[in-house]
């Protein structure tokens, strides 16, 4: 097995090798990394080993690999199984998969696998997602910001340990909480509902048989918070109830 990276990276070839269960050395220019049944054990790169060796390799964007099956590492650096550092090298990179607020996103079998290698809060965000969530819900279950979500959510689905199903984004379920101007929602749920319906000043908001058509803006951070300034209450919405929110359009 041989080539280069213009078709896949080294993240994704070492996660084919990996699932695959393969021991051999997978050679870079420069460097190299060792598997063991599909674990890296060793990796040497640019005079590093260990961990830092293996996370240079995988940030490598372009040159040639090959693969010699069988091989053995003349000595061991790594523990843990790949997915313990792919996460650590596609944050370093600033790659992921895009999500949007509404998709549906679910666990793949090698992210219930992975679990117990993750990090605190990629672990929060696959255990909340069991079943199926929309990162709305996950903000709302994890209390992360609603970018943290989108951004942890591609870095996994990057890494095949999340599923994403694209969905139209039309209801949000929001905290109203008091704020300082107007009506407004996160602008990424707002941004989400322009990409699809175009040209949104106005939402409806319903509470029980309460029903409010608003102007509504975008703010910065406010995940799954209405945010109402104190003279939109009028509308017999009250601070802390949860209302739904669609764009009307």
């Amino acid at each position: 097995m041989e080539g280069d990276f213009r078709l896949l990276g080294p993240i994704d070839l070492l996660q084919l090798l990996a699932q695959g269960g393969k021991t051999g050395a997978f050679r870079v220019e420069g460097g190299e990394v060792y598997l063991e049944r599909g674990r890296p054990v060793h990796a040497a790169y640019g005079g590093a080993e260990g961990a830092e060796a293996l996370l240079a390799v995988l940030a490598l964007k372009e040159g040639r690999f090959r693969f010699f099956p069988g091989e053995a590492a003349p000595r061991r650096t790594l523990e843990g199984p790949l997915e313990a550092y792919l996460l650590e090298a596609v944050r370093r990179l600033g790659e992921g998969v895009e999500v949007g607020p509404f998709d549906l996103v679910r666990p793949t079998a090698a992210g219930l696998e992975a679990q117990a290698t993750l990090e605190p809060e990629a672990f929060a965000l696959l255990q909340a997602a069991s079943g199926g969530k929309s990162p709305l819900d996950l903000a709302a279950a994890t209390g992360l910001p609603l970018g943290r979500v989108l951004k942890g959510l591609g870095q996994l689905a990057r890494l095949w340990l999340v599923e994403v199903s694209p969905r139209v984004p039309r209801t949000a379920r929001l905290r109203v909480a008091l704020g300082g101007k107007g009506a407004q929602v996160d602008i990424l749920l707002l941004k989400a509902w322009r990409e699809h319906f175009g040209r949104v000043l106005r939402v409806r908001v319903r509470a029980g048989e309460r029903e409010a058509v608003l102007p509504v803006e975008g703010a910065e951070g406010l995940g799954v918070v209405l945010s109402l300034s104190p003279e939109l209450l009028f509308h017999g919405l009250k601070a802390g109830e949860e209302v739904l929110v669609w764009p009307e359009v």
